[in-house]
C-alpha cells in the first residue's frame, strides 16, 4: 500500500495522517475536488467518500485524474435549484427553478440561504399557492356533488358574527384565551378579529338583513298588523319599545318579524308612544299598509291610538276608516278577569305558596318531602311557587299542589315545625277553584300561540269564558259565586270595548260562519243577538266592498303616460266624448240591474255555503283551507288573509324582552342603543329565516374591508 492509499483510507475514516482537524480535512478535499460541497445538513461521514479520496490521492501525486466524477449533492433543496458551472475559484451559482433567484455556492457555503428562500421568500414556489395543493372537498347536499373548498377569511368572519348574534355571546369573546386557542387549532389561517371589528361585522349583518326584509315587504301584496309593548331595564332604568310585524305571505304561511327595539324616553305618554310607532312605520314604508295594531290595556295605549288616528295621516289608508284598527290583547284581558276573581281567595292561595317555599327552603326539607312522597306512593315532583302577577303560574302551582296533596299532608306529620297545613275544607276550595280556572288557562294557552292564527279563535273562547262565569253564579260554594261576580263585572267592561272584527274573524272560519256567532249571542244576550248579527253583516259588507274597489283599481289602473277619463272630463272635449259618457252610464246601470237578478258576491256565496263541520273538533289548518279556496274567492281570500294575520295577544313582542334581558345583562350594560337594536333584530331575522325556510335569507355579496375601527360605540 503506497502513501496515496493510506491517505485515502484515513480521509474516509475522518482522521488526518498528522492529526489534522475536520476543517483542515475539508480544506484538503476542496483543493483536491473543486466540485465538493460542504452541505449543512450532511454528516461528516457523508462528506467523505471514495471519490474524494481518489481525487486527493491524485492531487498528492501531482496529476489530475481524467476520469474524476462530479460529486452528487445530498441536500433535497437541490430539487428546486439548478447548479451552475464551476468557476475558476471553485465557486458556482444555484438558480431557483421558479423565480430565477441565484445564490453563490462553494468555498464552504451551505444551503441554508437557498432553503430559506424556498420556505419563505419565493413568491412563485407552488407550495404557497392553495390550488397547487391537494384540494379539500366538501359535499353540497343540494346537488350531492363534491366541490373544492377554499379558505375564505371574510366568510369565516361572517360566520363568527352570526354565531355571536344568534347565541348572544359578548363581543369580547374573541379575547378569551381558550376561544382563540380553539380557533387557531381549527384553522390557523383565520385571523381572529378584534372585538370592535366583530361589532362592525355584526352591524353589517344587521344592515344587510334589514335591506333584504325591506325589499321583501315591498314585494308582498298583503297588509300588515303590528304588536307593540314596553319593557324597562332595571340596570339602566330606561324604557324600551318593541314593535313586531305580523303578516301572511304569498304561500299562506303566517310570519312575524321584530322590526325595531328602541329606547323610549320618559314619560311614556300616549303621544310619545304614538310618535315612536309612526316614525318606525314610515321608516319601513309600511304606514300606508297597516291593518291593525294590538296593544295591551294600559291607559297610555288608548291615548296612543287616539294620537295615531287623529294626529297622523295613518287613518286615511286604514280599512273602514280605522273602526277595526285597535285590538286589545286578549291574554291581558283574561289575566285581569281572573286576577279580580282570585283576590277573593288570597288566603288559601298564600297558604299553598308558603308551603311550597317552606319545603324548598333547604335540602333537608326536600329529602323529608321525598320520603313523604315515597311513603304515599306518589312520584316526587319539585315544589314550585308562582309569580303573583301572572295568574297562569298560580294555576299551575295549585294544580301541582293538588297532585301532591297526599305527600303534603304526610309531610305535615313528619315535620313538626311545619305550620302551614291546610284543612280538608281548604283543600276542597282549591280543588273547586282549579276546575273553574282550567277553562281560563286553556283559553290563554290557545290565544297566546304565534305559529297559527288566533283572531278567529278569540270570539268563541271569550264567549266560553263568559258562560263559565255565568255558571259560577249558581255554584254551591259561596266563594265561587263571589268570585264569579267579580269576574263578571270585569268581563262586561272589556266586552263593551270590543269591536266587530273579533266576530268577523270567527265568521271567516269555515267551521263557524254566522251560525257559531249567533249561537253564542243567543246564549249570552238573546235580546241583542239580532242587532249584533246585523251589525256584523254590515261591517263585513263595507270591508269587502273596499277590497273589491281596491282590486278593481289595481287591475284597471290607467297608464300614467295617458290622461285618465276623469281628467279628460275636466278638459275641453267634444260632443263625441259626451256621447261616450252617456253610453258608459248606461252600461253601469245595466250592470247594476244584472247584479240584482241573482248574481251573488263572493261574500254572499261564502256565507250561503255549508260549514266545514268535518273539522270542527280536530286540528284545523285554516290557512291551508283558504289557500285552496283562493281561486274561487279571490277578493274575500285577500281580505281573510289580512284579518287572520292579526294576533290576539302581544306575546310576540313580549318574547323579545326575554332576549333583551339576556343581551342587556349586568355584564353588558354598556352596550349602545344601536348595538342592542342590531343584536335583537338580527337575531330574530336569522333564527326565523332558518326555522321557516330551512336556509338563510339570500344576502348581497358580503365584502368587508379591513379597516381600523374606533374603540367607541361598543
Amino acid at each position: 500500500m503506497n502513501f496515496a492509499d493510506v491517505f485515502a483510507v484515513c480521509i474516509s475514516m475522518g482522521i488526518g495522517i498528522h492529526g489534522e482537524t475536520q476543517e483542515e480535512i475539508e480544506r484538503i478535499q476542496i483543493q483536491a475536488d473543486p466540485t465538493y460541497e460542504p452541505d449543512d445538513e450532511a454528516t461528516p461521514a457523508a462528506a467523505t467518500g471514495g471519490e474524494a479520496a481518489a481525487a486527493a490521492a491524485a492531487a498528492v501525486g501531482g496529476e489530475e485524474n481524467p476520469t474524476k466524477k462530479t460529486r452528487k449533492t445530498t441536500s433535497d433543496v437541490w430539487k428546486h435549484f439548478t447548479r451552475g458551472p464551476v468557476q475558476s475559484n471553485g465557486s458556482y451559482y444555484g438558480t431557483c427553478n421558479y423565480c430565477g433567484e441565484k445564490y453563490l455556492q462553494g468555498q464552504q457555503r451551505g444551503t441554508s440561504s437557498m432553503r430559506n428562500h424556498i420556505d419563505k421568500k419565493c413568491k412563485k414556489f407552488p407550495r404557497n399557492k392553495p390550488e397547487a395543493l391537494q384540494k379539500l372537498l366538501q359535499a353540497k347536499s343540494e346537488r350531492d356533488v363534491l366541490v373544492a373548498w377554499r379558505f375564505d377569511q371574510m366568510k369565516c368572519r361572517k360566520g363568527l358574527a352570526k354565531m355571536v348574534i344568534a347565541h348572544e355571546y359578548p363581543f369580547n369573546c374573541v379575547n378569551h384565551y381558550f376561544f382563540r386557542d380553539f380557533l387557531n387549532e381549527l384553522q390557523p389561517a383565520f385571523k381572529i378579529p378584534s372585538r370592535t371589528t366583530l361589532r362592525a361585522d355584526c352591524m353589517k349583518i344587521y344592515e344587510e338583513e334589514q335591506v333584504n326584509l325591506y325589499e321583501m315587504f315591498g314585494n308582498l301584496s298583503c297588509r300588515f298588523s303590528f304588536t307593540s309593548d314596553l319593557w324597562t331595564n332595571k340596570g339602566r332604568d330606561r324604557g324600551f319599545m318593541a314593535i313586531t310585524c305580523h303578516y301572511i305571505d304569498e304561500g299562506w304561511i303566517l310570519r312575524k318579524r321584530i322590526l325595531t327595539f328602541v329606547p323610549l324616553p320618559s314619560p311614556h305618554t300616549g303621544r310619545h308612544i304614538a310618535s315612536a310607532i309612526y316614525d318606525k312605520l314610515c321608516l319601513w314604508n309600511l304606514d300606508k299598509r297597516v291593518f291593525s295594531l294590538v296593544l295591551d290595556n294600559a291607559s297610555s295605549n288608548d291615548a296612543c291610538i287616539s294620537e295615531l288616528l287623529y294626529s297622523t295621516t295613518i287613518k286615511d289608508d286604514l280599512p273602514v276608516e280605522g273602526k277595526i284598527f285597535h285590538q286589545r290583547c286578549g291574554c291581558h284581558i283574561l289575566n285581569l278577569i281572573v286576577q279580580d276573581g282570585l283576590n277573593t281567595l288570597h288566603k288559601e292561595i298564600d297558604c299553598i305558596r308558603e308551603t311550597m317555599k317552606w319545603i324548598k327552603h333547604s335540602q333537608g326539607r326536600i329529602e323529608k318531602f321525598k320520603l313523604a312522597c315515597s311513603q304515599m306512593n306518589i312520584p316526587y315532583k319539585k315544589p314550585q311557587w308562582d309569580v303573583p302577577t301572572r295568574w297562569n303560574s298560580t294555576y299551575l302551582m295549585l294544580e301541582l299542589a293538588l297532585e301532591l296533596k297526599p305527600a303534603i299532608v304526610r309531610y305535615a306529620s313528619l315535620d313538626k315545625k311545619f305550620s302551614k297545613a291546610l284543612s280538608d275544607s281548604q283543600w276542597g276550595i282549591l280543588n273547586e277553584l282549579v276546575k273553574h280556572l282550567k277553562v281560563f288557562y286553556e283559553a290563554t294557552l290557545k290565544l297566546s300561540g304565534t305559529k297559527y292564527p288566533t283572531l278567529n279563535l278569540f270570539f268563541s273562547e271569550f264567549c266560553e269564558v263568559f258562560l263559565t262565569i255565568k255558571r259560577m253564579a249558581s255554584n254551591e260554594y259561596p266563594f265561587i259565586v263571589n268570585m264569579g261576580t267579580q269576574m263578571h263585572a270585569k268581563f262586561n267592561k272589556y266586552w263593551s270595548m270590543g269591536n266587530s272584527l273579533l266576530a268577523i274573524a270567527c265568521v271567516l272560519d269555515p267551521r263557524c260562519k254566522l251560525d257559531v256567532v249567533q249561537y253564542y249571542m243567543e246564549e249570552m244576550c238573546p235580546d241583542e243577538c239580532e242587532n249584533f248579527i246585523s251589525n256584523i253583516k254590515e261591517c263585513m259588507s263595507e270591508l269587502y266592498n273596499e277590497y273589491v274597489q281596491a282590486k278593481a283599481e289595481e287591475q284597471g289602473a290607467p297608464d300614467q303616460n295617458q290622461p285618465s277619463m276623469s281628467k279628460r272630463n275636466k278638459s275641453d272635449v267634444g260632443a263625441s266624448s259626451m256621447a261616450s259618457d252617456r253610453k258608459a252610464g248606461l252600461k253601469d246601470y245595466l250592470k247594476g240591474r244584472k247584479g240584482t237578478t241573482g248574481t251573488k258576491t263572493e261574500l254572499e256565496e261564502y256565507l250561503s255555503s255549508d260549514r266545514d263541520d268535518a273539522n270542527l273538533d280536530d286540528d284545523f289548518d285554516i290557512l291551508s283551507w283558504w289557500k285552496m279556496k283562493a281561486p274561487r274567492f279571490p277578493v274575500l281570500a285577500q281580505l281573510t288573509r289580512d284579518i287572520l294575520a292579526i294576533p290576539i295577544s302581544t306575546v310576540a313582542s313580549e318574547s323579545a324582552f326575554s332576549t333583551s334581558g339576556r343581551v342587556l345583562s349586568q355584564v353588558r350594560s354598556s352596550l349602545s342603543d344601536e348595538s342592542i337594536e342590531a343584536l335583537l333584530c338580527a337575531q330574530d331575522w336569522l333564527r326565523v329565516s332558518i326555522a321557516e325556510t330551512g336556509k338563510l335569507i339570500p344576502a348581497p355579496l358580503w365584502t368587508i374591508e379591513e379597516e381600523d375601527i374606533n374603540e367607541e360605540g361598543q
